[in-house]
């Protein structure tokens, strides 16, 4: 059909049902428009939450300096999904957000006139506002803020107080702190300020509870690592064991749980060992004496003391002298040994494990009923465990292997709800606009296309046609409009005449359209 055609019926309706197709085509548009406009709306995520005002103002406006839209919720900002990262990136390397406070930054301007007071109280402040950023970054921690106080030196006593650091914690929803990393913040602290010792440093949470220990010559981080040590041993062998049972006995049918007791005493020791059986000498000093000639004299006189004059000799007896002295000193061996013992050493083990049972796979057992393993299959798992473990009877190793039955539950099939809700918006984007469109296709365009196509319609009264149009049920007969209606005067006459209510309702119907 031509366009002109459709144009012609289309003009030829009655203004009823001209208002009526016009609504539903606007109707139409709305819709198909709306939908559009739905599947292209932006998706915004949260880019910062709990910003304080300052680290917020400064995200904003830099924001606005760069045109993204965002929005803002409480203190939380939000912007375009796609641009989320993006934008992290770049206010990072801008340094925003800072992390609340004053930090070092705080030096970044020269300010001249600055007393030497208001200096040292700057720092103070940027040290505080630093400490926090940093411990703001582990990841159970919500909100820091630490305080420092420095004693003021004077030269008017000898007594020098120490510095005192207090650091108060805001814990995340459902997180806590090990004594490990309590530690860790109480040595951070300490470690950053100029004479602080640790014992000075008390830590609390936004409940008032405290999180460090008194100061008692204890290390927390010493502690904190000893106990993950002994726990580590604990999983290594819980996995080692449990492995091996799963693969005789089939996944999830045994339990294993181990507990080391595990000395990390220092010990250093000295022995000092004799053996009467051998003898060595210590020492050995000899002494020689030997003399040997004739003793000379003269005459005394003025002759003989005159320089230059030999004495004169004289008679006299031979002289002969010779003396000799050994020592020796002798000491039985002796063996001098410094031994320092390793700490961490596995004092004893305790290990237990429940295995499950065959579940009527045993003859004249029903399906499904538990049938408890035989006592040559237990003492193999006891042996297979003691032997894995190293048991030791001396030092109290400690092995329990019992035959139990397990809860036979479905396990529930635990899946990442959060990639298939995306992937699901993802798809609606596309297949509701698509969705919709096909079915104003179908139920609302195409029989607009087919009534466009029909015959008009027009309510004649019994016996009054169209030439070549066959009259219908309830006189209503189907003709163009142009098409001439065979009909005279006398005969329009006569079927009003002969049905004057129905001749009455027909000219009712076309004053109303």
């Amino acid at each position: 059909m031509a366009l002109k055609d459709i144009v012609d019926r289309f003009i030829a309706w009655p203004l009823k049902r001209k208002l009526a197709l016009l609504s539903v085509l606007a109707l139409c548009v709305a819709i198909v428009a709306g939908m559009m406009m739905w599947s292209q709306r932006v998706d915004f995520q949260v880019m910062y939450s709990n910003l304080t005002q300052e680290d917020a103002g400064q995200a904003i406006a830099k924001l606005k300096e760069m045109k993204v839209p965002y929005k803002v919720d409480g203190n939380s900002i939000y912007v375009p999904s796609d641009k989320v990262y993006e934008l992290r990136l770049e206010l990072a390397s801008q340094g925003i957000p800072q992390g609340g406070g004053i930090g070092f930054e705080i030096f970044d301007k020269n300010q001249f006139g600055v007393t030497e007071f208001v200096q040292r109280l700057n720092y103070v402040r940027a040290l505080q506002g630093e400490l926090a950023r940093t411990i703001r970054t582990l990841a159970e921690v919500d909100q820091a803020r630490v305080h420092i106080a420095v004693p003021e030196k004077t030269i008017f006593t000898d007594k020098e107080d120490k510095p005192t650091a207090s650091v108060v914690l805001k814990l995340k929803a459902g997180r806590s702190l090990n004594q490990g990393q309590i530690g860790g913040i109480v040595h951070l602290v300490s470690s950053s300020v100029e004479g602080l010792p640790p014992g000075n440093v008390s830590v609390i949470d936004n409940m008032g509870n405290l999180l460090s220990r008194p100061s008692d010559g204890t290390d927390m981080v010493a502690d904190a690592k000893q106990l993950e040590y002994q726990k580590t041993m604990d999983r290594e062998y819980e996995s080692k064991l449990q492995s091996m049972l799963e693969g005789i006995i089939g996944k999830g049918k045994a339990i294993v749980r181990v507990s080391t007791k595990i000395d990390f005493s220092k010990v250093e020791r000295t022995e000092e060992k004799f053996d009467p059986d051998t003898i060595a000498i210590k020492s050995e000093q000899t002494s020689q004496e030997k003399s040997v000639g004739t003793a000379q004299g003269g005459v005394p006189g003025v002759t003989s003391n005159q320089p230059g004059q030999q004495p004169a000799p004289t008679a006299g007896s031979p002289s002969a002298s010779q003396k000799q002295t050994a020592s020796t000193n002798y000491e039985v061996s002796r063996v001098v040994s410094k031994i320092i013992e390793p700490r961490g050493v596995v004092k004893s083990l305790s290990v237990a494990v429940l295995v499950d049972g065959t579940y009527g796979k045993a003859q004249g057992a029903e399906k499904g009923a538990f049938v408890a393993r035989n006592e040559q299959e237990m003492k193999k798992y006891d042996d297979i465990v003691k032997a894995a473990i190293g048991f030791d009877k001396n030092r109290g190793d400690q092995v329990i292997v019992e035959n139990v039955p397990f809860e036979t539950a479905l396990e529930e099939m635990v899946t990442e709800k959060t990639d298939y809700l995306k992937l699901g918006e993802s798809l609606l984007k596309y297949i509701i606009p698509i969705a919709v469109i096909l079915l104003l296709f179908t139920m609302v365009i195409k029989p607009l296309l087919k009534t466009l196509n029909a015959p008009m319609a027009y309510r004649m009264p019994e016996g009054m046609t169209a030439p070549g149009a066959p009259a219908g049920p309830g006189g209503f007969a189907y003709a163009p409009p142009s098409a001439p209606v065979d009909i005279s005067k006398e005969k329009a006459l006569s079927i009003v005449n002969s049905n004057p209510k129905q001749a009455a309702n027909v000219v009712k119907e076309w004053l109303q359209e």
